[in-house]
């Protein structure tokens, strides 16, 4: 569909992009996850427990962009697939970590998410993938900066 319309203001446009790019990705993440079982809710909670090991529900919530509430449900139905454990940590912190088994799902899906998107990225170049991930960064260190 093409836009006839008045142009939108520069920050709503950027957002809407933002939106479309995020729901493309998001689509070739769950024709991935779906067949395993998995939402792309505890997807995230799983990549970002690769990423930052021992993470709290806290934690997690904040890098998954979730309410701590959802996080914790979220982790709760990842302990049972014996995806995530969970130990005490400091005071009434609990620490969470992928099993075995959650490493090698997230391997596993990393790699055929990676396939899916390799080809769509090498369209878009790969000197173009560097600079919008740079990009990207500065925007959400903007964001989030609460000067």
């Amino acid at each position: 569909m093409k836009n006839t319309g008045d142009p939108l203001p520069q920050g709503i446009e950027i957002g809407a992009l933002s939106r479309i790019i995020r729901h493309h990705f998001a689509d070739r993440i769950e024709q991935v996850i779906h067949p395993l079982g998995l939402t792309l809710g505890q997807w995230t909670v799983l990549r970002e427990l690769k990423r930052t090991p021992g993470a709290s529900a806290s934690e997690l919530a904040r890098a998954a962009v979730h309410t701590p509430q959802a996080v914790s449900r979220l982790i709760r139905s990842l302990q049972e697939e014996g995806l995530v454990e969970r130990s005490p940590a400091r005071g009434r912190v609990v620490d969470n970590h992928l099993t075995a088994k959650g490493h090698k799902v997230m391997d596993d899906t990393f790699t055929q998410i990676e396939a899916q998107l390799a080809p769509l990225l090498d369209k878009f170049g790969s000197a173009n993938v560097e600079e919008f991930r740079r990009l990207a960064h500065l925007l959400i260190q903007a964001l989030e900066d609460p000067a």
